[in-house]
């Protein structure tokens, strides 16, 4: 618990014992907690040249401790200026560096990562250094197939602002829904869209990770570009954004709202047809046979005057009835035999 103030496990079980007993001798101090004496005597000297313990002199030497109000309180206040001092060194490097970019080769503003392993462990280091809001292309195949969803949650936690697109493909991922149903209720902004060009994230304005090849499948030695601050990279923000707003709200299943037009089924079906899911898709996701979906979608277009799908989408539209995809809460029989795939 310690260990954020310099205090190394055995010296904090070392100071623990020096609480309970006033004064103590360092045998005594080997006996309850456990330690060697030769280990208890370094975690003597490291508590004592933190100010936490003092040394009384005597046959046999004795140890105190010192009290914690005033001696913990003196090494977060030194901690705390050390941060302070780094935080200001730190933005001296930034800066540094940002006029250093502005005159480096243009070569420099992307970044290419070879190999699974590396993709990963610089998508997990873009993913921590977040400080105000995640944009997300979500698009499978996907390179890990785990669960690495704690890096988001933190983020969430910490009040960052997340934003994610996802094609209509990954919803359809099998345990994909529970992935995502998490994240939203843990505060992320969901959308879905027919076909999303690629999968990409978008740190801030600062940096962009997308694929530099699509694929149609998991690459065995993928290479994932890095965009630093760029035209490039404006205009993949303007991508970004300009694909957001036409998407449809991803809701989990159960949650308000204002339609009452149609029964949460048929907004369900309605929802899934207008963000551009497939049939045999739309089906699953309702967890109705394809003949059934066909009976309750030629009802839908019985209902609205319609003759086309197309038709369909644009009554839904016109009268309230798209009021973004529901994502179901009824678990998918193959789910539970696969991972839950990351955002890379």
């Amino acid at each position: 618990m310690l260990q954020v103030l310099g205090i190394d496990s055995e010296s904090e079980s070392v100071y623990a014992a020096l609480l309970t007993k006033r004064p103590v001798s360092l045998d005594d101090l080997a006996g309850t907690t456990g330690l060697p004496p030769a280990r208890v005597r370094m975690a003597l000297r490291r508590l004592q040249s933190s100010g936490l313990a003092g040394r009384r002199p005597g046959r046999p030497v004795t140890y105190i401790a010192i009290d914690p109000e005033v001696a913990l309180d003196g090494l977060l206040l030194r901690r705390q200026e050390e941060l302070h001092k780094a935080r200001v060194r730190a933005g001296e490097f930034s800066e540094r560096f940002r006029r250093a970019a502005a005159t480096r080769d243009p070569a420099e503003v992307i970044e290419i990562v070879t190999g699974a392993a590396s993709v990963l462990q610089r998508s997990e280091q873009l993913m921590r250094n977040v400080r105000h809001q995640l944009r997300v292309f979500d698009k499978p195949p996907y390179l890990d197939g785990g669960n690495p969803n704690q890096a988001e949650l933190d983020l969430l936690s910490r009040g960052v602002i997340i934003r994610g697109v996802y094609d209509a493909d990954s919803i359809d991922v099998p345990g994909r829904q529970e992935l995502v149903r998490m994240w939203m209720e843990a505060g992320e902004q969901a959308r879905v869209l027919a076909n999303v060009p690629t999968k990409m994230a978008l740190v801030d304005d600062r940096l962009a990770l997308l694929p530099l090849r699509a694929g149609s499948g998991p690459d065995p030695s993928p290479s994932f570009v890095i965009l630093h601050r760029s035209a490039v990279l404006d205009a993949l923000s303007a991508l970004f954004e300009a694909l957001w707003a036409v998407a449809q709200p991803l809701h989990p299943q159960g949650s308000d709202d204002d339609s009452q037009a149609l029964s949460g089924e048929d907004q369900l079906l309605i929802s899934l047809l207008t963000a551009g899911l497939p049939d045999d898709a739309i089906a699953r996701q309702a967890d109705l046979s394809y003949r059934t979906l066909q009976r309750r979608m030629h009802a839908l277009m019985e209902r609205a005057g319609a003759s086309t799908r197309f038709q369909l989408g644009i009554h839904a539209a016109a009268n309230g009835w798209v009021t973004g995809v529901k994502l179901g809460d009824e678990p998918h029989p193959e789910r539970d035999r696969l991972g839950r795939p990351g955002r890379t």
